[in-house]
């Protein structure tokens, strides 16, 4: 059995890439890969990755030939490229900033849907807040973004890394989503 690669001798994988606010990519990922199964994580630092995430692998010469029942590497793609669900985090800053960050937080969310689209990739918006500034995101921007990103409410979670109650809770929905 030693012979074949980890991704057929381990059950398998999911895999989320994070996108944005790099500084909690840490955390998110520890989380995450702590779960039970564990879930893999790509973390890409800004919007400007995303991609990544649209790279085809490479098809040999034997493209739509393949015996069994996947096909070559399809296994180890899913664990490492392609993910199942892009975590979009945001601060609450941009969402509720000047209209030039409204504006920047738009365009990422319309170059992330144009790169997952047809995919059958999940997006889930995540929004850093502060302790101090929770109250502060109007529920009119909340609706703007939710219908820009045209995702349900249920896929928007509202982050707070400095509450170490509601941190752990926040982490566990980001891995419900799978």
């Amino acid at each position: 059995m030693e012979e074949y690669p980890e991704e057929l001798r381990t059950p398998p994988v999911a895999l989320v890439a994070v996108v944005g606010c790099p500084e909690l990519h840490t955390a998110i990922s520890t989380h995450l890969h702590s779960e039970q199964p564990p879930i893999n994580t790509l973390a890409l630092p800004d919007f400007s990755k995303i991609s990544v995430v649209a790279k085809r692998a490479k098809e040999g010469s034997e493209a739509g030939q393949f015996s069994g029942i996947l096909k070559r590497d399809w296994l180890l793609k899913h664990r490492t490229m392609v993910p199942a669900v892009v975590a979009a985090l945001f601060g609450s800053d941009h969402v509720n900033g000047d209209p030039a960050q409204w504006l920047q937080v738009c365009t990422d969310l319309e170059n992330l849907k144009a790169v997952i689209k047809g995919r059958n990739i999940k997006l889930v918006l995540v929004l850093v807040v502060q302790s101090t500034s929770k109250d502060e995101i109007s529920e009119d921007r909340m609706i703007a973004l939710r219908k820009r990103a045209e995702v349900d409410s249920k896929y928007i979670v509202v982050f707070d890394p400095n509450n170490a109650m509601e941190l752990k809770q926040s982490l566990s929905r980001h891995g419900a989503f799978l």
